[in-house]
């Protein structure tokens, strides 16, 4: 039982980073390519799917499967329609409002709305690991985004709202499909997901011009963001929930605005004062206490 939590841990963790660093993409496409996040999103939804539910075909999965079960249609298609298109498309929009790691932690205040939901469904009020992790998460997050000006958080009215409906999409990214994902393959399920999240955004791309510098620099961004950022990061996040709760999901995957930060510093040359690693030690210390 103890090496299952373990492999929920790892897989959970491991995803979050190659999200996180597929953030820098992102603002590389947004920004530099001047992409807008619409088109951004659509194409990352539709290109993702299409090879997850491949590789699953490939395996000698069945494609058609979880169709069967109305129950599981509704789930997918809900999975898909809310939680695939607010992860992902508000994640974009906020970064191009803001940039990658403001977008980054502001998404993932998201255990504080998972603990939340739980303990409301649970009726019980929060356990003491829980509110110690869910604080120290988001005190971290609070660090790293304002830099410990606490009066002058720079951040656009856009970039909030869309940010916090980006966490809200994500919690509900992690909670929803628990019970299907332990039902079909991961690839399966995130699979259609994709593949519904980016139909259902076909009507607001439609009322949106495309715009946007396409080159193999883009093209290689792209790639990167769709292999690494989006099919690797999403099986192994909700494979870990296989292993482990969903608030502790949620938890781990504060990873994300971590790898974000290093990967800003390392890439693009950012740096990085006292309150900024407060902040990464904050949510170290998350992880670590979730984790015992």
């Amino acid at each position: 039982m103890k090496s299952m939590r373990t492999k929920g841990i790892i897989l959970s963790a491991v995803g979050s980073i190659l999200w996180g660093s597929s953030g820098i993409a992102g603002q590389y496409l947004l920004s530099d390519a001047a992409l807008n996040a619409e088109w951004l999103a659509l194409f990352r939804l539709f290109t993702a799917g299409f090879i997850l539910l491949l590789w699953h075909a490939i395996t000698g999965g069945a494609l058609f499967a979880l169709w069967k079960n109305k129950k599981d249609a509704m789930s997918i298609f809900w999975f898909g329609a809310v939680g695939m298109v607010m992860t992902q498309y508000m994640y974009f929009v906020t970064i191009k409002h803001s940039n990658a790691a403001t977008a980054t932690v502001i998404q993932y205040l998201m255990p504080i709305f998972i603990i939340g939901w739980i303990c409301f469904i649970q009726k019980r009020l929060p356990k003491k690991k829980e509110i110690f992790c869910a604080l120290c998460a988001v005190l971290g997050t609070t660090f790293i985004a304002t830099h410990g000006h606490f009066d002058s958080l720079a951040i656009s009215k856009n970039a909030l709202i869309f940010g916090l409906l980006s966490a809200v999409g994500a919690a509900f990214y992690t909670l929803h499909p628990q019970r299907i994902i332990k039902k079909y393959p991961s690839p399966l399920v995130v699979g259609w997901g994709m593949i519904i999240g980016g139909c259902t955004m076909i009507p607001l791309v439609c009322t949106t011009p495309f715009t946007g510098t396409i080159d193999i620099y883009t093209l290689m961004a792209f790639l990167y963001v769709v292999i690494f950022g989006t099919v690797l990061s999403f099986v192994l996040y909700l494979a870990s929930i296989r292993y482990i709760e969903p608030g502790e999901t949620g938890i781990i995957a504060s990873l994300e605005p971590l790898s974000t930060i290093l990967f800003s510093f390392l890439i693009l040359g950012m740096t990085f004062g006292t309150f900024e690693l407060m902040g990464m030690v904050l949510i170290i210390a998350a992880v670590i206490a979730v984790t015992r």
